[in-house]
């Protein structure tokens, strides 16, 4: 038949095999293209792009402190008008960058304020790489008694170091990636990666909204290579780490209430007529509050950290390398201490030792405590429910399964241990799996010549430290099933994000800036792989940039435009010839019985 390709005029003659086939038809995808010819970037692109914010210096300062002079407080309705002006600043921002923009308002009550997320998307072309930066823009109030040497909310520089709220924790990094991206577009015309941006005003409050949003658009993650989100991992002056695997969890909620005939024991506990023989009995009795006390106490040890048997198996073992990089790493034990407040820490003895139990091994952390009724400060009712939270983290290659029966099998046998009285009910409200990546995954390499690139340090790349960052688990639920996660270094370890007089030097900011924009150039030199088996027709979707996709178009054929209908090839074969096919002037003025008649 004759195919008439995607503009109608083709014309080119083909049976129906799978065999033959024309160029124009739709189903050429990226895979076929060799490795090199899917980099749509040049070096001298870069160059252009890093002169332009050399240029610009002063104004990407200046615009950053008008984003720190927003009191971007959440869960203040004082503050209410301030969160929404910054969200909406930036949605513009981005507007203007080419983005398709969504802002998405949530009221969760009435006396709470609205929380806002934007979602971004610039969508250049299939050929490239599909990469998702997550930020947030909010910062915590600040007392009266806070002890700021200079304002909190404005860019202060004093010898070359700039002092403000949220500039290594939030609206910094957010910042400056906005900034890196409007290098890109505005010397180039076009971004080397795809880019989408999720930017969030509650992080420091709550993510549940946030991970509600996720679960509804589901569609927005599906094609994203590269989950890039913010660390503090300068773990020495020329020593960033960039982070390979990513610890997952389970989050349990422990419940103990009292039997409606316990009820009676309660209130005859607090009657003061009751005889010899119910005081005896309410000697022996244990409220909710203290069983649920006592469970909790089992779980943790001062000394060596996580009492649940088993919970510290199927753990990656330490590599040399690591270990090495813990006897570089310039944190120390008593600063920690001096951070926390703690006063003793487990394997304080020894830094290498202490860094492998807090950044390679399982731990657990008691998030709340409830009972079902509202107290006072003079309230002496004993509770009859209470609800206990609390989360295990987990590293690779550990279970979630495996977790979840250590833990309840350690409950179970406590509970049996110390004579509990009351019901208990054990419940896992969420759970994630660790990732484990390769030392040598393609983004991760593109982020270490990044680093090298502008600070001219080599990047530690360790096997088994992992980074405990929650919302980057949530958001790669639904990415591709082979995304990366990588968290960049930002600042120092020492500089904990929303602390007293947070600061950054002025240099370093910049080059932050400079580091973005080589690493969207970075990972534009990793060649994209097909999606079209986890997203249909990927390949063929049509983006902002009209240079490459991966439709083929051919021009129309100059000996081949003359035909005007479709035959299919086995009915060429059974026409007859030519000379016959064609009247002939008798036939025309005689008509075809003349040879019969003559």
């Amino acid at each position: 038949m004759i195919c008439w390709g995607e503009r109608n005029c083709c014309g080119v003659f083909l049976d129906q095999s799978a065999l033959d086939r024309c160029d124009c038809l739709r189903d050429y995808c990226i895979r076929d293209y060799a490795p090199e010819q899917r980099i749509m970037v040049q070096e001298h692109d870069l160059d252009d792009v890093l002169d332009h914010l050399y240029l610009r210096e002063d104004e990407h300062l200046s615009e950053l402190d008008s984003m720190l002079r927003i009191r971007s407080i959440p869960n203040n309705l004082q503050y209410e008008k301030e969160l929404k002006q910054i969200i909406e600043r930036l949605a513009q921002r981005l507007t203007e960058l080419e983005f398709d923009v969504e802002i998405v308002e949530v009221k969760v009550n009435e006396d709470q304020p609205t929380q806002y997320v934007i979602f971004a998307n610039y969508f250049s072309t299939p050929a490239k790489n599909v990469m998702l930066v997550y930020g947030h823009v909010d910062v915590p109030d600040v007392g009266e008694t806070d002890p700021w040497t200079h304002p909190p909310f404005q860019l202060t520089e004093v010898e070359d170091k700039l002092f403000g709220l949220g500039l290594t924790g939030s609206k910094g990094p957010t910042m400056a990636w906005i900034q890196a991206l409007d290098a890109w577009i505005s010397r180039i015309g076009d971004l080397p990666v795809n880019t989408k941006l999720i930017i969030d005003s509650t992080r420091l409050s709550s993510t549940e909204t946030l991970r509600k949003l996720i679960d509804s658009r589901k569609d927005f993650f599906k094609s994203v290579d590269l989950l890039i989100g913010r660390t503090n991992l300068w773990i020495a002056e020329k020593l960033p780490m960039l982070t390979t695997s990513h610890s997952g969890y389970v989050y349990f909620e422990l419940e103990i209430k009292t039997k409606d005939k316990d009820r009676t024991k309660l209130r005859n506990s607090m009657d003061s007529n009751t005889n010899s023989k119910a005081n005896c009995e309410c000697l022996s009795y244990r409220d909710p509050m203290s069983e649920l006390c006592l469970l909790l106490n089992t779980l943790t040890d001062t000394k060596n950290g996580i009492a649940v048997e088993g919970l510290k198996r199927h753990v990656l073992p330490v590599t040399q390398a690591d270990w090495d990089i813990f006897c570089q790493a310039e944190v120390g034990v008593q600063e920690y201490k001096e951070t926390t407040g703690a006063t003793s820490l487990p394997h304080e003895q020894s830094q290498p030792e202490f860094l492998r139990n807090r950044w390679c091994m399982p731990s657990l952390t008691v998030h709340s405590v409830d009972q079902n009724h509202a107290v006072s400060h003079r309230d002496f009712n004993k509770p009859i429910r209470c609800v206990s939270r609390f989360s295990v983290k987990l590293v690779p290659d550990q279970s979630v399964k495996y977790a979840k029966f250590a833990v309840r099998d350690h409950l179970n046998e406590a509970y049996l241990r110390m004579k509990c009285q009351h019901p208990a009910y054990l419940r896992v409200l969420d759970q994630l799996s660790p990732l484990n990546e390769a030392r040598n995954a393609p983004f991760n390499l593109a982020a270490y010549r990044a680093y090298e690139s502008v600070y001219n340090v080599k990047a530690a790349i360790p096997g088994t430290v992992n980074i405990c960052m929650p919302i980057m688990n949530e958001l790669r639920r639904y990415c591709m099933s082979n995304v990366q996660v990588v968290g960049l270094p930002f600042c120092s370890i020492h500089m904990n994000p929303h602390q007293v007089n947070e600061s950054l030097a002025r240099d370093e900011y910049l080059k932050n800036i400079e580091l973005f924009a080589t690493l969207l150039f970075e990972v534009a030199l990793v060649p994209p792989e097909c999606k079209c088996t986890e997203v249909p027709d990927f390949c063929y979707e049509k983006g902002k940039s009209t240079d490459t996709d991966f439709i083929r178009i051919m021009e129309p054929r100059s000996y081949n435009t003359h035909v005007l209908y479709e035959i299919d090839e086995k009915e060429i074969d059974r026409t007859k010839p030519v000379d016959d096919a064609l009247p002939n002037l008798r036939h025309v003025l005689l008509g075809k019985e003349a040879d019969d008649t003559l």
